[in-house]
């Protein structure tokens, strides 16, 4: 077992905490470990700190049952843990506000049976590795990780004062997805900024510009192909008004008799995906394929993913089906991943892997 409440702002990272961090992530993180774990030293050990820290507090909003004064105190403990490691790794408020947030998570039963809850107790090892990255890059990811965390407080604010999440249009769901994604690519950028200093001032410029539909677009295939799923858990991420607008709602988007309109107002919310990954795919060519290839190849599995899965989302049979779920098969997986290695560093064949994924062809 990993030891909690360990001393952060230590020079090395104990490697059984390492290990830990390591081990939770494909259970946290599955579309993305693969990815981290492939990054230079250095860039994957960020990342992957990000990436738990960002489940951290997404565990604290998708937990059901939570009374509003304990949901607010775990925003509070996680904020502060954060704010504390990224000035001033080596004081004990650091310390103690990860204590605090791990006690609380455990007393709280926080995801007992999950991986995420298992995070959240371990969370003190997180801001372990946190608290040893390099100040430029922990100034980056407390930037960003608040502002994740402050966004889905006001959602899970939301959320509390109505018994359940909905969203009441378009704009609302850009909203929300920027919060729990379009942050997230803001942070990668920035961390991939550092990594690549060669990158031109245009080049510069158009990731930046980009950032936002990285992450967005991710996000909203997320919802498309988990609608069914969330709907049985009493989640809907689609917009309310978008429902009505198609005559249907939310509570009923399951029902036979509903399903052309269902499919309809999945289809409106999968153009606006598909909008947001043109972007991204843009975002991934402007990296340069020589110095900048681990972070095209980064980018490119989880976008490529996007792209076939969006594919089943719209053209299978698996969307809106209570016993089936829109995905690609663990074979075309392989296939785009072995596709992803040999095109990565060339312009032409990284768009026309694009391209293969979105018209299907890896069925």
């Amino acid at each position: 077992m990993v030891t909690t409440g360990m001393i952060i702002g230590s020079l090395d990272v104990p490697a059984i905490d390492r290990d830990f961090c390591r081990a939770v992530l494909p259970r946290v993180s599955r579309s993305f470990a693969l990815s981290i774990e492939a990054l230079p030293p250095g860039l994957r050990e960020a990342v992957r700190t990000t990436y738990l820290l960002c489940r951290i507090v997404d565990t604290v909003e998708d937990q059901v049952g939570l009374v509003v004064a304990d949901r607010t105190a775990l925003y509070d403990d996680f904020d502060a843990a954060l704010a504390a490691t990224a000035a001033e790794p080596v004081q004990g408020e650091a310390r103690a506000s990860a204590t605090r947030f791990e006690d609380r998570a455990r007393a709280l039963a926080l995801d007992a049976d999950g991986a995420g809850g298992e995070l959240c107790r371990q969370a003190s090892v997180v801001f372990a590795e946190f608290a040893v990255l390099p100040s430029p890059q922990r100034a980056i990811i407390r930037r960003h990780v608040a502002e994740m965390s402050g966004g889905m407080r006001e959602f899970s604010e939301r959320a509390d004062r109505l018994g359940r999440l909905r969203l009441r249009d378009i704009a609302d769901l850009e909203r929300y997805c920027y919060f729990v994604a379009g942050t997230l690519g803001q942070l990668l950028t920035a961390l991939f900024e550092l990594e690549v200093p060669s990158l031109s001032a245009d080049a510069r410029t158009g990731v930046r510009e980009r950032a936002i539909s990285f992450g967005l677009g991710l996000q909203m295939v997320n919802i498309v192909k988990d609608v069914a799923e969330d709907h049985l858990r009493g989640d809907v991420f689609l917009p309310e008004s978008l429902a009505s607008d198609h005559g249907v709602e939310l509570d009923s988007l399951l029902l036979p008799q509903y399903r052309v309109a269902g499919l309809s107002v999945v289809g409106t919310v999968s153009r606006i995906a598909r909008s947001h990954l043109d972007r991204a795919r843009e975002y991934t060519l402007l990296w340069p394929p020589v110095e900048g290839r681990d972070v095209r190849l980064f980018c490119t599995v989880p976008l490529a993913l996007a792209l076939a899965t969006l594919h089943e989302v719209d053209h299978g049979e698996a969307t809106l089906r209570a016993d089936r779920k829109p995905k690609v098969t663990r074979a075309a997986v392989t296939r785009i991943l072995g596709d992803t290695l040999g095109s990565v560093g060339d312009d032409a064949a990284l768009a026309e892997l694009f391209e293969r994924c979105e018209r299907g062809e890896y069925g």
